[in-house]
């Protein structure tokens, strides 16, 4: 049974995430009044569920380097050089009259293939930030060009299309009426939070993120961890780039864009500290959820577009500030209560 005590343990602790379920019902109420013929109907809603998958797997990639204190933005430049990969080997090397059976076996090595370029590439990152010693941002931002460019340097520009209908139904086909690739986001949501919670692994990304130094005093190889947290991320950026792939049928290296600022917001948004040290995947998902009903209710007014960024930017700042707000609110209360147990 829940004591009033508990309860007010839970609401100081978790005052940053507190807010994000009333955010998305309030938002929810407010969109579904103002537009009460399409906001809160099938077709709208099977929309966001096919453009939740994609910003969610990016986010995870994001969140991922954010608890270690380090940042990933060469999230999208990973899954469009992925997605080419695949798009290559699928159009070029697939034979396109194979049975079924030897299609679905066809595919399934090709994305296997783009999940372990996915995380070559970010292994790139996890070594140069652990072993060079150059900051996430910069390596990040380095990384992000170098394999821009490759992608451009390989489709000289154009768009790789022609990839097997099989593999376009994975994107675009549903199962019980929800998108296959929905069922993708969550998987890999349980995967991620179990790694983050089940495993030594995922705990020593937040003592990282917390306090590195202190970490490599205890006797924890502080620059393995990182790299396999960059390579990790690497994967889940491929998988946003196969995902990508399958719904669009084609790839580019520009697809994607402008998933990077949301995926930078929607991971503060969900509760990750930029600081490092702290993040939950249920406050991704919530925070997906919501953002991605504020982004249809703004569809469905009309609002325009480059206004809709120039609102992230606003969102963004505030969520840090409120962020640091909440921050200090638990600091507060942790040392009053500890003051009382003393």
């Amino acid at each position: 049974m829940l004591t009033k005590t508990k309860l007010s343990d839970w609401i100081h602790r978790d005052l940053d995430i507190l807010i994000l379920p009333i955010a998305f019902v309030v938002i929810t109420v407010i969109l579904g009044i103002l537009n009460p013929d399409k906001f809160l109907t099938g077709n709208n809603i099977s929309a966001m569920a096919f453009q939740i998958p994609e910003l969610g797997l990016f986010t995870f990639a994001m969140m991922i380097a954010m608890i270690t204190g380090g940042i990933n933005l060469s999230i999208i430049s990973t899954a469009n050089l992925t997605g080419i990969c695949m798009a290559i080997l699928m159009t070029r090397v697939l034979p396109a009259d194979l049975s079924p059976m030897l299609m679905g076996i066809g595919l399934f090595g090709i994305i296997l293939i783009g999940l372990l370029i996915a995380a070559g590439l970010g292994s790139v990152n996890g070594l140069l930030i652990a072993f060079v010693g150059t900051s996430p941002v910069l390596t990040t931002i380095g990384t992000m060009v170098l394999y821009e460019g490759l992608t451009l340097a390989i489709t000289k520009g154009y768009v790789i299309s022609g990839c097997p209908d099989m593999f376009i139904a994975l994107g675009n086909n549903r199962l019980v009426g929800i998108p296959v690739p929905f069922y993708i986001f969550i998987a890999a949501a349980i995967v991620l939070w179990l790694i983050l919670k089940g495993r030594p692994f995922g705990r020593y990304l937040f003592y990282i993120g917390s306090n590195a130094k202190a970490v490599q005093y205890s006797g924890i190889d502080v620059n393995k961890v990182i790299v396999k947290a960059y390579i990790l991320s690497g994967i889940y950026s491929g998988l946003a780039g196969v995902v990508m792939l399958s719904r669009l049928g084609s790839a580019n290296a520009r697809y994607g864009v402008s998933y990077m600022l949301l995926s930078v917001l929607l991971s503060v948004l969900g509760g990750t500290d930029p600081d490092g040290g702290f993040g939950k995947v249920s406050g991704i998902i919530i925070g997906l959820f919501t953002l991605q009903s504020l982004t249809s209710g703004f569809n469905l007014m009309n609002v325009n577009s480059y206004v809709t960024v120039a609102l992230w930017g606003v969102l963004l700042l505030l969520i840090i500030r409120y962020r640091r707000f909440a921050e200090d609110r638990r600091n507060t209360w942790l040392i009053k209560k500890i003051g009382k147990q003393e």
